[in-house]
Order: C-alpha cells, then sequence, then structure tokens
C-alpha cells in the first residue's frame, strides 16, 4: 500500500505539473557605457520592463532572460563601434540559449552585423536603427547572403519621415511653396527626394532644390536669394551641425516661413547649440513612438519613470514592443508544436500581426520593415522638443508601397 500510494502521488504530481520549459535568452547588444548611453540605457531599460511583464504572463511556457553586451567602444570612431557590435553578436550566435536579438542601436551597426546574422539565421529587432539600406531589397547579396529577412526593425526607416513630414506640412501647415535645402549627404537626399516626390503628389510646388556645403559658416547670401521666391516653407535635409547654423540665421531672413528639418535634429542639443534664435518654431520628426502619444503609452511611462527614475524615450518604447514580438513569435511557435528553434522564430516574428501594440501596429513585410511605421512629429518651443502629432507613414523605400 505504501508503495501504491508513493506511485499514485507521483502520478498525480506529474499530471498536474508538467516539468518547467528551460530559459532562452534575448540577447541585446547596447552601448551601456561612455557617452552613447544616454542612448543605450533607456533602450535596455525598455526591455527589461517587457521582460518583467513577459515573464509574467508567460512566453510559451518559457521564462526569457537578457544576455546583455555593452558596444560601447573605447574609440569615438564608427570603425571601433562595429567591431564592438560584431563581437556581440558573435557572442549570441555562438550561445544555443539566445533565440532572438534586440538591437544594434545604430545603423552603422547594423551594417556590421547583419551579413553575420542572416548565416546564422539569428533574427533581430532594432528599435532605433533607421537608414534604409539594411533592409533595402536591392542589397540584399551584401546584407542577407542567405536570403530571408532576419534584420527586422519597431521603428520605420528614414524615408518614412520624409513621407510624414510632407503629408504634415500640406494638411496640418497648409503649405504650398516650398524650398528644398540638402548638404550632399546621400542619406540627407534620399530624405529630400521622398519629401519632394510625396509633395509633388499632394500639389505643392518646389520652388527650388539648393545644396549646401555643410562646413560652411556663412548661409546668409543663399537665404537671401531664396527668399526672394517667398516660400511657405524650407525642407532642410542637412547634417546636424549645419542645421545649427542654419537655424541661427534663418529667423533673420526668412522670419515667417515654416522650416521643417529631418530626425538628424532630433536631439536636445539641438535648441541649445542654436542659440540665440533656438530652433524656436521648427519641426522635426522622429522615426519612433511618442511615449505619451495615446493613453496606453502614457500609462507605461509613467510606469517606466516610477521603475527607473526617468522619463523614456521613443526608442525605450519601440524595445519593449521588439521583446513583445518576440515572446509572441515563441508563444506561436510552441502553440504549434514546433521545436523552439531560431529558423522557426525567425519565421514567428516575419509572420507577426500585433494591432494593438504600445508603439503602433506591428506588421513586417519580407524585408524586415514595419509595414505602417509611426512617426512623431514636434516642435521647438521654448528651448526644447514638444510632440505635435503622430503619424502612420504610407511610404516605402524606393518610391513605392511594398507587397508581402
Amino acid at each position: 500500500m505504501a508503495v501504491l500510494a508513493v506511485t499514485l502521488g507521483w502520478l498525480s504530481l506529474t499530471g498536474a505539473s508538467p516539468p518547467p520549459r528551460p530559459a532562452l535568452k534575448i540577447g541585446v547588444s547596447l552601448p551601456l557605457t561612455g557617452p552613447d548611453a544616454r542612448w543605450g540605457v533607456p533602450i535596455l531599460q525598455g526591455v527589461q520592463l517587457a521582460l518583467e511583464d513577459v515573464n509574467r504572463e508567460g512566453a510559451g511556457g518559457h521564462t526569457l532572460e537578457t544576455l546583455a553586451l555593452d558596444s560601447a567602444a573605447l574609440g569615438a570612431d564608427i570603425r571601433s563601434r562595429q567591431r564592438a557590435a560584431a563581437a556581440s553578436y558573435e557572442r549570441f550566435v555562438a550561445d544555443p540559449t539566445v533565440i532572438a536579438a534586440v538591437g544594434p542601436q545604430t545603423s552603422s551597426e547594423g551594417r556590421a552585423v547583419a551579413a553575420l546574422l542572416s548565416r546564422a539565421n539569428l533574427a533581430t529587432i532594432t528599435p532605433s536603427a533607421t537608414t534604409f539600406d539594411i533592409t533595402d531589397p536591392t542589397l540584399r547579396a551584401t546584407f542577407r547572403p542567405s536570403g530571408r529577412a532576419v534584420y527586422f526593425r519597431t521603428v520605420g526607416t528614414d524615408l518614412a519621415q520624409a513621407d510624414a513630414m510632407a503629408r504634415f506640412a500640406h494638411a496640418r501647415l497648409g503649405i504650398r511653396r516650398v524650398v528644398l535645402i540638402d548638404d550632399g549627404l546621400d542619406s540627407q537626399m534620399r530624405l529630400v527626394d521622398t519629401f519632394a516626390r510625396r509633395a509633388a503628389a499632394l500639389g505643392m510646388t518646389v520652388l527650388i532644390r539648393r545644396q549646401i556645403n555643410w562646413i560652411q559658416l556663412d548661409y546668409r547670401e543663399e537665404l537671401r536669394e531664396l527668399a526672394v521666391l517667398k516660400p511657405d516653407a524650407l525642407y532642410v535635409g542637412v547634417r546636424f551641425p549645419a542645421g545649427v547654423k542654419l537655424a541661427r540665421q534663418v529667423p533673420g531672413i526668412l522670419p515667417s516661413v515654416h522650416v521643417l528639418g529631418t530626425e538628424s535634429l532630433y536631439n536636445g542639443a539641438f535648441p541649445i547649440q542654436a542659440r540665440p534664435t533656438g530652433a524656436e518654431g521648427w519641426y522635426v520628426p522622429n522615426v519612433a513612438p511618442d511615449p505619451a502619444a495615446s493613453a496606453a503609452a502614457a500609462a507605461w511611462a509613467e510606469r517606466f519613470q516610477g521603475r527607473f527614475g526617468s522619463a523614456p524615450s521613443g526608442y525605450s518604447l519601440a524595445a519593449y514592443t521588439a521583446v513583445t514580438v518576440i515572446a509572441d513569435a515563441l508563444g506561436r511557435v510552441v502553440k504549434r508544436g514546433q521545436p523552439v528553434t531560431r529558423a522557426n522564430v525567425r519565421d514567428a516574428i516575419e509572420a507577426t500581426r500585433l494591432p494593438d501594440a504600445l508603439s503602433g501596429p506591428v506588421s513586417f513585410d519580407r524585408d524586415g520593415d514595419l509595414e505602417r511605421p509611426v512617426v512623431s512629429i514636434y516642435q521647438v518651443k521654448s528651448g526644447a522638443f514638444q510632440h505635435v502629432e503622430t503619424l502612420l507613414s504610407t511610404e516605402a523605400k524606393n518610391g513605392s508601397r511594398r507587397q508581402r
């Protein structure tokens, strides 16, 4: 009878409590020390908050953990950052418990690791890198030699911001006559191209396109020539230093003209360095959700503030969404009875449909980009960026909507 009781007890326990599934890891590569930690740490905190929520709800019976590595480099040059990021991702690839990753923070790091991830079939989701080349289908051979998308985003590409700014200028500001300015940098020229294309489709008139020298100190002569055209607005696609100089000089020559910038100027230092005018009134986009743009996101931002003692960035919220995407994909893999492999998780990530994600609707095209990225528009007021509007982009890379 004693043996029978033990046997029945064992059967009862095994029936009620299946053995726990093994813990799995999400690799996270971000600058966590040095000057760029101001970007990386809030992103990591978004990941941490997501893991707390995911593990409370469960992810296909698995517990998720982070393998967080610092991509900060001793040198400030891009090559040093790329080498540090590559070393992080090599560790992720070598660890069989890492099923997906969040990061990298910058597009230059993404260029350094994309092919490695493609060969390993390890998906990563960046919440902050927006340059469009890594997911450009014409560059598949360079960045995804294995063919399938492994580099996903919970933010839009740079081209999404230009499309959104043109629609904002037309509908919200009533812009009809615009001057375009770029500084010869390829990425900024592509933004201006996209803005011009959308502006033309909306019926706006592009009066002229002017290219400036970004290291030049004084643009007042060029601005006087543009003032003769009587534009409603300037669309300025330039590097940060050129933007600062223009912000100081535009008010004296074109005081009543709207100025629209690119995300290169979405930096808290911009209004400060642009003094004495402080770029007051300039509109600048960010290809990320604003944490206070909806009631649900605002409540999440309050939780974030209470948990970490600082306000989240839009990239923090996009990182939170990246983890929920991975957890959702893992749950679907387990539910279908498939083995939990990197390939199956990658496939499930690509098939994601999360219309109510906190950062905005999440579904990916065949290249790993969001089908409908969110673009936040800000205006400089009293030396700070204030959220004005959030738009869903309609623009795809290469100028046309892509189909799955």
